[in-house]
């Protein structure tokens, strides 16, 4: 049943919970926004139904008897890894929705229900897992055709190349469309990076390395929860911890694709710092890659005069002291003064 003018969404919905009134009001209220819904009295029945049909997305309550939802979110992460997860918890128990996060969900609604909030939730959680799958099926697609076509690559290697590069266009533009703050970003990123890399003396192929690995420094960020990639006020630690797997999350993305495996470092390490304060390894100084540390200023710089939610684009100057006091500490004291000079050659 479905409300007037909410047309019913493909995705399907399971909701799991051992009390019959919630299972009721939560299946009715997503019916009547217009998602095809089921439900589940237990994670046994749970999984039972799981095996039956397809679904997209999982609601279940983290409380239950003998199986509870959290041993339910393991079972299912290991078996039906596409299944977007959102766990229902009390008020009095986010410690625990927490740990369901760790461990895989991608969000908690708290009792008594907002359908408002598990709505937007949902909508949310939906929209990151197709934009997975749509990744997942670039890589798919492109190692279907280097398998297919290998010995045309070998002949048509600029071909394959342009190819390629507009693969990887296409998911760094997906990304940025979706925020007027970072549209073309990886592009302006990609170009001071090139600069910077020519001024400190890189040529062909490293140059187009650095191309690429700026391109797409970002990719990452399809794995973090967008309330807290576009969140105007200070993230928590949980949330800093949270979008600092970004990096890692590029690398899983880009590892199947065999002919992008020379910028991995340049992407995995871009946040790293000079002193060794930056993440995902602690790397420091001259130990972090060259690429790296050359995207990281080009990136900083291109963040700090741009527009923001939450502050209008600093003047070159004053993101010049800023980088310059985070020179040696943040960022490669000798590419930063090389940067200046770039910037202000170009400017002259």
């Amino acid at each position: 049943m479905d409300s007037e003018g909410s047309p019913p969404r493909t995705d399907l919905i399971l909701v799991v919970d051992d009390e019959p009134d919630v299972r009721q009001v939560l299946s009715i209220g997503l019916r009547k926004q217009g998602f095809f819904c089921e439900t589940a009295a237990d994670a046994t029945e749970a999984i039972a139904r799981l095996a039956e049909k397809e679904f997209a997305l999982m609601v279940s309550d983290i409380r239950m008897p003998r199986v509870t939802g959290l041993q339910l979110l393991q079972v299912v992460r290991e078996d039906y890894p596409d299944l977007a997860v959102i766990i229902a918890t009390a008020s009095d128990d986010r410690e625990t929705a927490v740990t369901a996060m760790r461990a895989g969900a991608y969000d908690y609604i708290v009792k008594p229900f907002n359908l408002e909030e598990i709505h937007f939730s949902i909508e949310r959680a939906l929209e990151k897992r197709r934009l997975a799958l749509e990744v997942r099926a670039y890589q798919q697609s492109l190692e279907r055709k280097v398998q297919e076509r290998t010995w045309e690559l070998q002949q048509k290697n600029e071909e394959m190349q342009r190819i390629i590069l507009d693969v990887i266009a296409s998911i760094a533009v997906t990304l940025e469309v979706r925020d007027e703050y970072t549209a073309h970003h990886s592009y302006r990123v990609a170009d001071l990076s090139v600069r910077l890399a020519q001024q400190f003396g890189l040529q062909e192929p490293e140059l187009e390395q650095v191309r690429l690995a700026a391109l797409l420094h970002d990719i990452g960020k399809i794995g973090i929860r967008e309330s807290v990639l576009h969140k105007e006020g200070k993230l928590t630690p949980e949330e800093r911890k949270h979008i600092e797997t970004h990096p890692l999350v590029a690398e899983q993305i880009l590892r199947p694709l065999k002919h992008l495996q020379t910028i991995i470092p340049a992407i995995k390490h871009e946040h790293e710092a000079y002193d060794g304060s930056g993440y995902p390894d602690g790397l420091s100084g001259e130990i972090i890659p060259l690429e790296a540390r050359i995207i990281a200023v080009a990136d900083a710089y291109d963040a700090l005069t741009s527009d923001r939610p939450y502050r209008l684009a600093l003047p070159h100057q004053e993101a010049m002291e800023i980088m310059y006091e985070g020179a040696g500490r943040i960022w490669d004291p000798e590419l930063v003064p090389l940067f200046e000079r770039m910037m202000e050659g170009n400017q002259g």
